[in-house]
């Protein structure tokens, strides 16, 4: 990287980068075997009206104009935990959603392009950006009480993701048919071809169909033509249950992992027909620790482990549910999801509901008479409205789908106000995590590299699973570059940077062509203040990928570094030409602009991070704190408590609050903030010395000295040496 002709290489960049992105939009659909979706239709007519009426051939679609669904031609609702109004509206047929903070003339609009979710329980939107990454907008509709808005999934928190949620491959590849990606392999990618398919068609459950088209537009015998496309129901029940798993089953939406996408992998690669774990691995939790042992470290699963009975209602966890029940352990295999469901019709009908009373008599058929007459069953024929009732799932508390975990005597559900969990309201699991399905690999290399990858995807078990997953790296040598970028990930999250570093460059090593790994590279090598290093890491990443701003992010933070400040603001620059809706770029330009001592540049700046995600602390802080100084208190008070208000817990934001109302004279005030401060936080020396100083002039010696000393035990020279003057005071 040629640091001082950064200006003439980023203008070419710039253009590049348009230009693969136009080209990116104009990409069509290539079929990787895949027959148009609607091209069963002309042989299966009856078959494909049918399912075209199933929620899950209404899983996606654009949204043509406001008039196609109802909600859309208006609506509004408050968020009272952030303080948010939003709004639907039309515009010239195109509806968009507006979000404008309480209190505050900002606003921001979103189009809305797509919808997903049938609708049967709710409605999503997605908004498409210039950058072809979709947005998940945070408001939903739910059917209940004949409709009505509320925060999506994941949203209702003070601290909500805004406009800024991105729909990722893995998210899409449940709720839509095949498409081309620009990295398969990539689970969290996030750019999609312009093209995209309307739902989740034939293929899906019976694999690609080009080759069962082409064989029956040539009148090959029927035998031939079947036997050019999977049909679940000739499957063995194990693999005709995948068919359904490869979307139906998830431990958990939390983090643990709860799956894992074997390596080399492409999303859209699951084939019907072939094991499920030859395509992803399904985990749980530890099955056998008590609540209180789970925040443990238990030592790494060696044996199969038993099924997990894990108490928990999710949302899509219909098949978790399933495998608890004692109707189907002791069916062995012979129940599975199409006894009851068939896919191809709605699960409302008059015919659907009568299969589900079907299911169960032929299984119970001998015993129900002798307990109807014993009077301990009622004659009540609907099953299912007892045995598999429709519960609230936790993590989308405005709806209620059925519950799957067949019981005698089905679960209450609880009283009183709801609260939906997420990962922002549920402590993070910290504990052992087991495979679930399969619930062991045949083969040992592979069993011991992802147990031990499991364990540090998220952080579950680091202690265990950092020594785990280097060891089985050291002793099979894996070919896949997944294992060392993902250790590299662990140890960087860990603050071992050095062994991050050294990870890195051996995944970079077998994967010369992803981005990713280089910029990770260059970012670990900035940080250990390794500047040339870092340069060519983050050179090699843009050649790879020009259009991506988290390079020209990366390499505005190395130049910040060398005190480039300039270049570092146009690189900022550049970045926001590529995606200006990213607040965090508008953040990171406005701190720069303060070390140029630009303030007004830096207050627009920041008052744009504040519009696009007034639900970040920090934006508001940044933002608070430069008004505080510079500019009108009142404002910077407001944009001070609505940053408490997204993070109430954050000790810094109560810090400068409480030091800009000293410096305005608001002692009692400021005094509160302190303590809040140091309720979050005991040992903040800061506050304490702060505190202590403002007690001290208000004469309260006795209360002042005690933040005074704990202050003179701060290991930072500056603050002790103030503690230990004031202490010192008359």
């Amino acid at each position: 990287m040629n640091l001082p002709n950064r200006n003439i290489k980023l203008l070419l960049l710039l253009g590049l980068a348009l230009i693969a992105i136009a080209a990116q939009r104009s990409a069509t659909i290539s079929n990787h075997g895949y027959a148009e979706p609607n091209s069963c239709a002309s042989c299966h007519q009856a078959i494909a009206a049918n399912y075209a009426r199933t929620a899950m051939a209404q899983t996606f679609g654009a949204v043509t104009s406001a008039q196609q669904f109802p909600e859309l031609k208006d609506g509004s609702f408050n968020h009272t935990a952030s303080g948010e109004q939003f709004t639907i509206y039309t515009q010239d047929k195109q509806p968009f959603l507006k979000r404008q903070l309480a209190g505050q003339d900002a606003v921001l609009t979103a189009p809305i392009h797509y919808w997903f979710g049938s609708g049967k329980h709710a409605r999503s939107y997605i908004s498409r950006i210039n950058t072809g990454e979709l947005i998940e907008l945070p408001l939903t509709w739910y059917a209940e009480q004949n409709g009505f808005w509320a925060m999506s999934p994941g949203y209702d928190r003070p601290d909500h993701a805004g406009f800024s949620r991105k729909l990722t491959y893995r998210c899409m590849s449940c709720h839509n048919g095949f498409m081309p990606l620009p990295n398969p392999t990539w689970e969290a990618g996030t750019r999609f071809p312009a093209q995209m398919p309307a739902g989740i068609d034939c293929q899906r459950c019976h694999g690609p169909g080009q080759s069962h088209l082409d064989a029956a537009q040539k009148g090959l015998p029927t035998e031939q033509v079947r036997k050019a496309i999977v049909n679940p129901a000739r499957l063995a029940p194990e693999r005709q249950m995948e068919v359904c798993m490869q979307c139906h089953l998830e431990t958990t939406t939390l983090k643990l992992p709860a799956t894992l996408l074997r390596a080399g992998r492409e999303v859209f690669s699951y084939r019907p027909g072939e094991p499920l774990e030859d395509y992803i691995l399904h985990f749980d939790r530890n099955s056998t620790a008590s609540s209180s042992e789970r925040n443990l470290t238990p030592p790494l699963p060696t044996s199969r482990g038993t099924v997990p009975k894990a108490e928990r209602f999710e949302f899509a966890s219909a098949a978790y549910q399933l495998r608890k029940s004692a109707c189907f352990t002791q069916s062995r295999g012979a129940l599975t999801c199409t006894t009851c469901h068939n896919p191809h019709e709605p699960s409302d009908t008059p015919a659907a509901q009568q299969r589900y009373v079907t299911a169960c008599h032929n299984c119970h058929q001998s015993t129900l008479p002798k307990l109807i007459a014993a009077r301990r069953h009622t004659t009540e024929q609907n099953c299912a409205s007892c045995h598999l009732p429709k519960r609230r799932p936790a993590d989308a508390i405005h709806t209620a789908v059925t519950d799957h975990f067949i019981q005698k005597r089905p679960t209450a559900e609880p009283t009183g106000q709801r609260i939906e969990r997420h990962d922002g309201n549920t402590p993070a699991y910290r504990g052992n995590v087991e495979f679930y399905y399969p619930t062991k690999l045949l083969k040992p290399a592979e069993q011991e590299l992802y147990a031990a990858l499991a364990q540090v995807k998220h952080d579950a078990n680091l202690t265990a699973g950092l020594p785990a997953l280097s060891a089985a790296i050291a002793k099979h040598k894996p070919a896949q570059t997944e294992f060392y970028f993902e250790l590299a990930e662990a140890y960087r999250r860990a603050g071992s940077l050095p062994q991050a570093i050294t990870l890195y460059e051996q995944a970079s090593a077998r994967a010369a062509t992803d981005w990713r790994i280089f910029l990770r590279l260059g970012t670990a090598l900035t940080a250990l203040h390794q500047p040339q290093r870092a340069a060519a890491a983050l050179d090699r990443s843009q050649t790879i990928a020009p259009q991506e701003p988290a390079i020209f992010e990366a390499i505005a933070h190395l130049l910040a570094q060398q005190g480039r400040l300039r270049e570092a603001v146009a690189m900022l620059q550049a970045a926001l030409a590529l995606d200006p809706t990213a607040a965090h770029l508008h953040s990171a330009l406005g701190a720069r602009l303060v070390q140029l001592n630009d303030m007004k540049g830096a207050e627009k700046a920041w008052r744009e991070a504040v519009r696009l995600r007034p639900e970040a602390a920090t934006n508001g802080l940044n933002l608070a704190n430069l008004l505080a100084n510079f500019g009108d208190f009142a404002e910077a008070k407001f944009y001070f408590q609505a940053a408490l208000r997204s993070a109430p817990s954050f000790a810094d934001a109560h810090l400068a609050y409480a030091i800009a109302l000293a410096s305005h004279g608001d002692a009692a005030q400021a005094e509160q903030q302190f303590r809040a401060v140091l309720a979050q936080a005991p040992n903040h020396y800061e506050a304490h010395l702060r505190l202590g100083k403002l007690l001290q002039d208000r004469g309260e010696v006795a209360r002042a000295t005690l933040h005074l000393r704990k202050a003179a035990e701060s290991p930072e020279v500056r603050i002790r040496d103030a503690a230990q003057q004031s202490l010192r005071r008359p």
